[in-house]
C-alpha cells in the first residue's frame, strides 16, 4: 500500500471537466497574448517564443495528446507571424532562424508535456485503482503513521468497528482497542522505533477489537511496515472473526457431545454384554437341567422347544460377543494391533480361523508372501469376509479368491466368491448393524460381521466397497493404508 492518495478514490468527473476548461481558457489567453507580444516586439525578433506557454497549458488538459494540438496551433501562429508582422528592418535569416527554433521548441515542449501528462495520468489511474481496491475489499484495511495516527480507513472498517472514515481518520488507532492493548500500544510503537524489535509487524495474530457501541470482539490482525519517501507507515489488515470463533465453539461442543455420547454407548455396550451373559448362562443351564430332570415325561415337541431355547441363547451370546467387539474398535490395546507379520503367514492364520467345508476352495494370492501386514484387525477382516462367502453359499461348494494390489500408498485387498451375489439395492444395507439378507433361521449370524469390518477399515483410514449382482457372485474390495495409525494412544 502506498501513502499517496490513500484517502480518496476516483477524481469526480466535474473536477476533470473544470481542469479541461481551465486548460482551454489558459491556452486561449496565451494565444492572444503571444500573438500580441509577437506583433509588438520590435522587428518581430521574439518570433513567437511565448507560444511555448500555450503548450504548457496542456498540463491541465484531460488527454496528453492535447500538448501536440497546442504545439500545432503555436506553429501555425508562428508561421502567420512571419507573414503578417513587418520585419523589413530585421535580418531575414535571423527572423527565419528564430521562427524555426520557435517551432522546434514548441514540439520539444509538447513531447515533454505529453510524456509527463501520460505518466501523471497513469500514476493517478494506478492510485485510484489501489484506492478503489482498498475501499471495497472485504477485509478492513487501516494505514497509520509512525505516531499511530490513522491515515486511511476503508469501508469494511466501518462495518467492523462502527466508526465512519471521517470519525476515524486523524485519530490514534488505539481508540479501536480495548485495554490493556490500548494502554500498551504507544509504548509498543516507541519500543519498535527505539529497538526495531517486532511483536506484531510482519506476522498475523488474534487480538481484541473495540466497537463504537463499546462491545469487544475477536480480530485477526496482520501488520506490515511500509517506507515511502523517508516516511514509515504501518498497514494493517483486520478481519472480524466473531462468527468463525462462534462456529468453532459450536463445533467443539458438538464434537465433545458426540465423543461423550460415543463413550457412553461404548460403555453401555461393554457393560451390557457382560451383565447379560450371567442370565443367559442361567437360562442355558436351567434348560439343560430341566430337560435332564424331566426326561421321562417330556414329549418330542417339548424337547425341541428346549433345544430352540438354547439355540437362541447361543445366538444371543454370539451377538453380545460381536457387540462387545464393535464397541472396542478404535480403542483396542491388544499388542497384535502393532504386530507386523509376513502376509502369507497372516493368511495361514486366517485359514485356521475359517470353518472351510470340503467342497470349498480358498485361493490366496502368492503376492502376500512379499509384504508385511499388521496382525490385527486384518486377520479378523479377512476371516469375516471369507466366512461370509462360505456361510451364504447355497450349494455348500464354491471358490473364494483373496488377491491384493499395490495402489498409491495403499494395499487393495479383494475377496471374491462365486456365490449367489447381492442385489445392488442391498449394497449399503449389508454394512449396517444387525442387518441380514436372510432369516437367522436360514443363515446363523448376528448381522454385525460386515459392520465390524467396515468400522475397522474406516478406523484405519481406509475404505470398503462391494461389487455384486444377484446370481453373479460377490467381490469385496478393501483399501488399506500402508501406514495406518496404530492402536497406541487410541482410546
Amino acid at each position: 500500500m502506498t501513502y499517496a492518495r490513500q484517502t480518496g478514490i476516483r477524481q469526480p468527473a466535474l473536477r476533470q471537466l473544470a481542469e479541461g476548461q481551465r486548460a482551454q481558457a489558459a491556452a486561449a489567453f496565451m494565444v492572444a497574448a503571444g500573438f500580441l507580444f509577437d506583433y509588438l516586439t520590435p522587428l518581430g525578433v521574439a518570433a513567437g517564443l511565448i507560444y511555448t506557454g500555450v503548450v504548457l497549458c496542456a498540463i491541465w488538459a484531460q488527454t496528453p495528446s492535447t500538448a501536440y494540438t497546442y504545439a500545432a496551433v503555436g506553429s501555425v501562429l508562428s508561421v502567420l507571424g512571419y507573414f503578417l508582422i513587418p520585419h523589413s528592418a530585421a535580418n531575414e535569416w535571423i527572423v527565419l532562424t528564430n521562427r524555426g527554433l520557435t517551432i522546434l521548441a514548441l514540439w520539444a515542449f509538447a513531447f515533454i508535456v505529453c510524456r509527463q501528462k501520460a505518466f501523471q495520468l497513469s500514476l493517478e489511474r494506478q492510485q485510484n485503482e489501489l484506492a478503489a481496491i482498498q475501499e471495497n475489499t472485504v477485509d478492513g484495511m487501516i494505514t497509520i503513521d509512525a505516531g499511530g495516527n490513522i491515515l486511511s480507513y476503508n469501508r469494511a472498517c466501518t462495518d467492523i468497528f462502527g466508526y465512519s472514515a471521517g470519525e476515524a481518520k486523524g485519530r490514534n488507532v488505539k481508540f479501536l482497542m480495548p485495554d490493556p492493548d490500548r494502554s500498551a500500544h504507544d509504548d509498543y510503537l516507541q519500543n519498535y522505533h527505539d529497538t526495531g524489535q517486532k511483536k506484531i509487524i510482519g506476522t498475523g495474530r488474534e487480538v481484541r477489537g473495540l466497537r463504537k457501541d463499546g462491545s469487544t470482539f475477536p480480530l485477526q490482525l496482520s501488520v506490515s511496515e511500509v517506507r515511502v519517501g523517508g516516511h514509515t507507515l504501518f498497514s494493517g489488515i483486520v478481519r472480524d472473526i466473531s462468527e468463525l470463533k462462534r462456529a468453532e465453539a459450536e463445533r467443539e461442543k458438538f464434537i465433545e457431545d458426540l465423543s461423550r455420547s460415543n463413550r457412553d454407548l461404548d460403555d453401555f455396550a461393554y457393560v451390557a454384554s457382560h451383565d447379560l451373559r450371567a442370565p443367559l448362562r442361567v437360562i442355558d443351564n436351567a434348560s439343560t437341567w430341566l430337560e435332564e430332570d424331566l426326561a421321562d415325561v417330556l414329549d418330542e415337541d417339548s424337547r425341541e422347544n428346549l433345544q430352540l431355547l438354547r439355540s437362541r441363547v447361543t445366538r444371543m451370546d454370539r451377538l453380545l460377543d460381536d457387540l462387545l467387539e464393535y464397541s472396542r474398535i478404535g480403542r483396542a490395546d491388544d499388542h497384535r494391533y502393532q504386530q507386523l507379520m509376513p502376509g502369507d503367514a497372516l493368511m495361514q492364520e486366517v485359514l485356521m480361523l475359517v470353518d472351510q467345508p470340503p467342497g470349498f476352495t480358498i485361493r490366496i494370492d502368492p503376492a502376500f508372501k512379499h509384504i508385511q501386514l499388521v496382525n490385527m484387525p486384518l486377520k479378523q477382516i479377512f476371516a469375516n469376509l471369507i466366512s461370509n462367502a462360505i456361510k451364504h453359499s447355497e450349494t455348500g461348494t464354491g471358490t473364494v479368491d483373496v488377491t491384493l494390489q499395490d495402489q498409491d500408498g495403499s494395499w487393495v485387498f479383494q475377496v471374491a466368491d462365486d456365490g449367489p451375489g447381492i442385489a445392488p439395492e442391498y449394497h449399503e444395507k449389508i454394512f449396517q448393524m444387525f442387518q441380514t439378507l436372510k432369516s437367522r433361521d436360514q443363515v446363523e449370524g448376528s448381522g454385525m460381521g460386515l459392520a465390524i469390518v467396515q468400522k475397522h477399515v474406516q478406523q484405519a483410514g481406509g475404505s470398503i466397497s462391494v461389487l455384486s449382482a444377484e446370481g453373479e457372485g460377490c467381490e469385496f474390495s478393501v483399501t488399506w493404508p500402508k501406514h495406518h495409525p496404530s492402536a497406541k494412544g487410541e482410546h
